[in-house]
């Protein structure tokens, strides 16, 4: 089990003495137990030996500039916190050790007060993300004890089905930082959706929930790295991530309780235009469950803030939908969601954050 938020141990790396000798002072001096390291290469041999939870590094440096050391140093503990620490005023410098893995980019001469609140700020952000991880891999484990009993006792156990499923979804929204209670609301919006476009079987409508539950279920399968990155990826992480459909798809229909879910799960990134992924589907190709959930998932995307993005009204997110009727949507689905009243969604919005 991981140490988190009792570990203060921060390292100092600067080819500069009187600038380690003044960091690692105040550092010291606020709590942490300090080391230090004279450039990037010394830098990277002490932190692949001692783990620390901070690091504060410079940037040009002799041996191993900042930048390759920080590239370096998170593949060896992803979950550490880098603060970089550079004289040159370029914004390219600052994209860099952002894209790097950085939490935060600091200009010399350095202002102290500045940087402690962004160490603690870093360290809690490191300790964010390993307690939702671990809290998700618990959840993970709950919800496979619990499912293994699924095709034995579906009668007498559908409440306890609807709940397991709640729970996974939320397993599997605490691995995205902002999306909170996603699944929830998703799935109210796709139930109103989906009955104003005429689906009114009980089956379809349970199939349906189920697959808006499970539809990122094949993100159990992406590295922490690449879905917690705090930069954008690289094409090669891309292609990672755009394996989730068929990782959820394998797993969803091995369960065959759950296999009407599997259309949801495996096409819930098609494009009407058919510019969407795994398999390109276009038009009415798309199970309609797909296409619902498109729209819904869409309207919660824009309407809730995330880390990357400020929310916008409900009026706006609904113009924004009905401009990419025919592209991204299926124009009848963009219809049906255009009838449901607002107020309704805001409702529906209100049950899931309770």
């Amino acid at each position: 089990m991981s140490q988190v938020g009792g570990d203060r141990r921060v390292l100092i790396v600067d080819d500069d003495r009187q600038i380690r000798r003044v960091l690692s002072e105040f550092f010291t001096g606020s709590g942490y137990d300090c080391a230090q390291a004279a450039n990037g290469a010394a830098g990277l041999e002490r932190f692949a030996a001692d783990r620390p939870p901070l690091t504060v590094t410079d940037v040009d440096m002799p041996e191993m500039n900042g930048l390759e050391f920080l590239r370096q140093a998170r593949t060896i503990d992803p979950d550490a916190a880098f603060l970089v620490l550079t004289g040159v005023g370029d914004i390219q410098t600052a994209v860099e050790s952002l894209k790097f893995g950085a939490y935060d980019f600091i200009l010399k001469p350095v202002n102290m007060d500045e940087l402690l609140i962004a160490a603690e700020r870093a360290l809690e952000h490191r300790d964010l993300i390993i307690e939702r991880r671990e809290y998700h891999t618990l959840l993970e484990q709950r919800v496979a004890e619990a499912t293994r009993d699924l095709e034995t006792t579906l009668g007498a156990l559908e409440e306890t089905y609807r709940s397991t499923l709640e729970a996974l979804g939320s397993a599997i929204d605490t691995r995205d930082l902002g999306t909170q209670a996603h699944s929830r609301r998703v799935r109210g919006y796709s139930l109103i959706i989906a009955r104003n476009h005429g689906m009114t079987d009980e089956k379809d409508l349970r199939n349906l929930e189920h697959g808006v539950l499970l539809h990122d279920i094949g993100k159990i399968g992406i590295p922490d790295a690449i879905l917690l990155k705090p930069g954008p990826l690289t094409p090669a992480e891309w292609q990672i991530m755009r394996t989730h459909p068929e990782i959820g798809r394998q797993l969803v229909e091995q369960i065959p309780f759950l296999r009407p879910a599997v259309p949801i799960v495996y096409h819930h990134h098609e494009r009407w235009d058919g510019t969407g992924y795994p398999q390109r589907l276009k038009g009415e190709a798309i199970p309609v469950g797909a296409r619902i959930f498109a729209v819904a998932d869409a309207f919660d995307a824009m309407t809730f803030d995330r880390p990357y993005s400020r929310a916008i009204s409900f009026e706006e997110a609904r113009l924004e939908i009905q401009r990419s009727a025919g592209t991204h949507f299926d124009p009848g689905v963009v219809e049906s969601f255009s009838r449901v009243p607002l107020q309704d969604l805001e409702e529906i919005r209100k049950r899931s954050l309770e």
